[in-house]
C-alpha cells in the first residue's frame, strides 16, 4: 500500500512537471504568433504608405510629362530651333 502511495505521488509530481511545461511553451508560442501578427500589419502600414508614395509619384511624372510635351510644342513651332552648337539658345528665323 506504501509503495502504491509513493508511485502515485511520483506520478503526479511528473505529470505537473510535464503540464507546467507545456503551459509555458504554449504561452511562448502565443506570445510568437502575436508578434509575428504584429509585425505582419506593421509591414502591411508600411506597404500602404509605399504604395501611397508611389502613386503619387506617378500623377508627378505623368505633370511633368506634359509640361515637357507642352514645352516641346513650344520648341517644335518652326519660329524656333534649339541649336546645341550655341549651347541651347534661341535662334530666331
Amino acid at each position: 500500500m506504501k509503495r502504491k502511495m509513493r508511485t502515485y505521488r511520483i506520478t503526479s509530481i511528473i505529470l505537473m512537471i510535464v503540464c507546467t511545461v507545456l503551459l509555458i511553451k504554449s504561452n511562448s508560442h502565443n506570445s510568437e504568433k502575436a508578434n509575428i501578427i504584429d509585425k505582419y500589419f506593421d509591414l502591411q502600414e508600411e506597404y500602404d504608405k509605399i504604395f501611397d508614395d508611389v502613386q503619387e509619384l506617378e500623377e508627378y511624372s505623368e505633370r511633368l510629362e506634359d509640361q515637357v510635351d507642352l514645352l516641346t510644342s513650344f520648341i517644335a513651332d518652326s519660329e524656333y530651333e534649339i541649336d546645341t552648337v550655341t549651347s541651347g539658345k534661341e535662334i530666331v528665323r
